[in-house]
């Protein structure tokens, strides 16, 4: 019987990679020769493949669908060639969480590709810092979105509420977190497999060794040569944001004790590959043609910013029916009607009255914005405005507003007050500021206006 299931999955495997190559033209199947070449020689020579391990991480852009199909191409070449071939182990990434609709566009790929039974393949994503096995369905566990969670809350409020700051260069450091994890887990892989072009990949390292020395990380300067150890070097600074109030491990090494983690690009051969529709005809999925143009963006949702410039220019209508007064939570049957557009933060555990409380960030510089804020979302909370600033100052008053602060800005009261006053540790302060100064491609933000300004702004 294993005989006879080996022989039809053989069958089956022959035919999808008869169903790539009918799609790829005279060149094409010239680079993708090229590429097995390059796999085989990393790899150490033929007799080697079989315990070769890739690494590849998909994003929702025709790059990354087209690399993956060229990976599968290669997989399934070689393996009619030779006894085995590659492991290939797929992390799917969407930031800041991967929507329905994105992950159904990953499942049809996948079986286009006959990827999920296939032992050969390791299919993953992320959720929040940690990376479980692939599914169309978001498990509802909370606290791996703990660190997100608070990394937004408290880099919104204290640092910079501007769109393309808060899904800006920061998720970079959510990426490299999840990316430190799975290559944790074992058997370890190999080489990590990229199309990002070669100019794209230089601003990403000088931006990542950047951060780096902002946030005191001292340790061997290796991370041109092993991805592991720059991965884990971003993934405690995405630590430390989530965490500014603590003080950080000076003593955390950079420095990995087994083979460096190697980068295979392949951003030669994919080209002409990306021209072609055919691909996306086969694969099911539909693209963006004006994300190409952003490898380093591909792994976060492209609408995402304009939801949230959405519904930020919504918040700032004014509120037609005033709900009563209430000092519990803001997010209960009866409150004020929020805004329709699409709850970015529910996969974070973060309300909607607590993702509107975030962009107007109304806390930072001793809350000089908090009277405006309550003007445009809370205005029956303007009574209270005197003990609201007594409670972030950390003085008595009615527990009532306590309540209503944590329930409003989704922080407990003492980061709350440390955004007030302006309190972070040094080394954060520095890193979070230097994160609000680049967008998610990595290019300058113009500052925020004056009136504006945040409360941490500004590197010594």
């Amino acid at each position: 019987m294993g005989a006879i299931h080996d022989q039809a999955m053989h069958y089956i495997y022959q035919q999808v990679l008869e169903r790539l190559l009918s799609h790829m033209s005279q060149a094409q199947r010239a680079s993708l020769q090229l590429l097995i070449q390059r796999l085989l020689v990393a790899a150490g020579g033929p007799e080697y493949i079989g315990t070769f391990r890739l690494l590849v991480l998909q994003g929702a852009d025709r790059r990354s669908a087209h690399l993956l199909a060229t990976l599968r191409a290669a997989q399934l070449s070689i393996a009619l060639r030779a006894p085995v071939t590659f492991q290939l182990r797929v992390l799917v990434v969407n930031l800041p969480a991967a929507g329905s609709t994105v992950l159904e566009n990953h499942e049809r790929s996948f079986n286009a590709l006959f990827m999920q039974d296939d032992p050969r393949v390791q299919l993953q994503m992320t959720e929040g810092c940690e990376v479980v096995p692939f599914s169309r369905r978001q498990s509802a566990a909370p606290e791996r979105w703990a660190l997100a969670r608070n990394a937004m809350l408290m880099f919104g409020h204290g640092v910079d509420a501007r769109p393309e700051a808060l899904l800006g260069s920061r998720l970079h450091l959510e990426l490299a977190g999840a990316v430190g994890v799975a290559l944790q887990a074992q058997p370890r892989a190999d080489v990590l497999i990229t199309a990002v072009p070669a100019r794209q990949r230089r601003r990403y390292l000088a931006w990542a060794r950047r951060s780096l020395r902002l946030a005191g990380e001292r340790g061997p300067h290796v991370v041109h040569q092993c991805l592991s150890a720059l991965a884990n070097g971003l993934g405690r600074l995405h630590g430390v944001a989530g965490s500014p109030l603590e003080r950080a491990d000076a003593s955390s090494s950079m420095a990995t004790e087994e083979a460096p983690l190697r980068v295979i690009a392949i951003d030669d051969l994919l080209p002409h590959l990306l021209e072609d529709e055919q691909f996306d005809h086969m694969l099911g999925c539909c693209f963006d043609a004006a994300q190409d143009a952003w490898p380093l963006a591909a792994f976060v949702d492209s609408r995402a910013v304009a939801q949230l410039h959405d519904l930020r220019a919504r918040s700032l209508e004014p509120l037609v029916h005033r709900p009563a007064l209430r000092l519990a939570s803001p997010s209960s049957d009866g409150g004020p009607r929020e805004p329709t557009s699409a709850h970015l933060g529910k996969p974070y555990g973060i309300s909607q009255t607590q993702l509107v409380c975030l962009l107007f960030s109304p806390f930072a510089r001793q809350g000089k914005g908090l009277e405006r804020f309550l003007r445009c979302r809370h205005p029956d909370m303007l009574v209270a405005l005197p003990y609201l600033h007594r409670a972030l100052q950390g003085k008595p008053c009615p527990e009532a507003v306590k309540d209503w602060l944590v329930n409003t800005s989704g922080l407990a009261l003492v980061p709350l007050r440390a955004i007030y006053e302006g309190g972070l540790q040094p080394s954060s302060r520095r890193l979070m500021a230097n994160l609000a100064r680049r967008d998610v491609h990595l290019k300058w933000l113009p500052r925020p206006p004056a009136a504006g300004r945040p409360a941490f702004e500004g590197l010594p």
